[in-house]
């Protein structure tokens, strides 16, 4: 008669090791910036436009938070606007996200994401969310 004491031995140093061993392999992954998106993940969406592109890598960009609002996933200012989210390129004021249509993932070289009020953000667009398109150099692979 073969003994239950051996397989579960093996099952649980096989358990021990799964467990052990998973964190590490998160821990490998990269972290990715929430207010920017590298070259190196542009260059899995190819040749894809960046109103396809955003809700994909980041769908936070394109959204506001409701910290301390009503509850409806939507940020109000204390007049009573609705906040906008404003492109740049470089920094050039191009219009609202509705221009992200013409531009591909390919020819850039980063996307950043400043809220409103953030004092680390070069643009200033009042009470918009900023969205910055940072062309590559022509010289660039």
């Amino acid at each position: 008669m073969i003994s239950l004491e051996y397989p579960m031995r093996l099952f649980l140093l096989l358990a021990t090791l799964v467990f052990v061993v998973s964190p590490l392999e998160a821990q490998k992954r990269a972290k990715r910036d929430p207010y920017k998106i590298s070259q190196e993940e542009l260059a899995e969406y190819g040749e894809a436009s960046m109103a396809e592109v955003i809700p994909r890598a980041r769908p936070n960009f394109l959204t506001f938070n409701s910290a301390g609002g009503a509850g409806f996933g939507t940020e109000q200012a204390i007049g009573g606007v609705m906040p906008t989210i404003v492109v740049f390129v470089g920094t050039q004021q191009q219009g609202d996200s509705s221009v992200l249509r013409f531009y591909k993932a390919a020819d850039l070289k980063e996307v950043r994401y400043f809220k409103p009020g953030n004092s680390l953000s070069p643009l200033t667009a009042g009470n918009a969310y900023v969205i910055q398109l940072v062309m590559r150099d022509r010289k660039d692979p």
